[in-house]
């Protein structure tokens, strides 16, 4: 009996840590490559989260089905209880960083989606959106950074290059980001 509450207590504490899109972000970017890069930063209003999953999926060039395979997925730490483990925090903004690699061509944000999971019920949300982006073949280029403060129903795009791209540098030396 103690080995099977074992295996569900390892279970729970592999399941409810935090993901960092920032660990899919490659070291380095060959500029001969056939496909491209679009990096950039996704923030939240730096209060508790109130969902176990936030999930940032992407359309275009022959992408028409929302996946696994074209989206961005963030999920809070919620061990003892739920918070933000972001790369790192900007005044009352929690912020992760992510990288998507795809061929050349034209792609948005097309769908937000959050998922709650309670003791006997989890549900989940999409909310459409439409953040544009373009992919150019043999280029790492910077998006901007998605804010989100889900109590507002707010999800825009800022201009955060100056900050971004300084600590991208400090943390990725290799990518040559655009």
């Amino acid at each position: 009996m103690r080995k099977h509450y074992l295996i569900i207590l390892l279970g729970l504490l592999i399941n409810s840590c935090a993901t960092l899109p920032s660990l899919k972000i490659p070291q380095s970017f060959n500029p001969n490559d056939s496909e491209g890069v679009i990096i950039g930063a996704i923030a939240f209003k730096n209060e508790k989260p109130i969902f176990h999953g936030y999930s940032f999926y992407y359309t275009g060039n022959g992408i028409t089905k929302i996946n696994e395979n074209n989206m961005v997925r963030i999920v809070p730490e919620s061990t003892v209880k739920m918070k933000f483990k972001p790369d790192f925090f900007d005044g009352d903004k929690a912020v992760y960083y992510f990288s998507i690699q795809e061929p050349e061509g034209q792609y948005a944000f097309s769908n937000f989606k959050i998922f709650d999971q309670g003791i006997y019920v989890s549900s989940t949300k999409n909310i459409p959106m439409d953040i544009k982006f373009n992919i150019e073949k043999g280029k790492v280029k910077y998006l901007g950074e998605i804010y989100v403060d889900y109590n507002q129903s707010l999800i825009k795009l800022n201009n955060e290059k100056e900050r971004d791209i300084k600590k991208m540098n400090e943390q990725f030396p290799n990518l040559k980001i655009d």
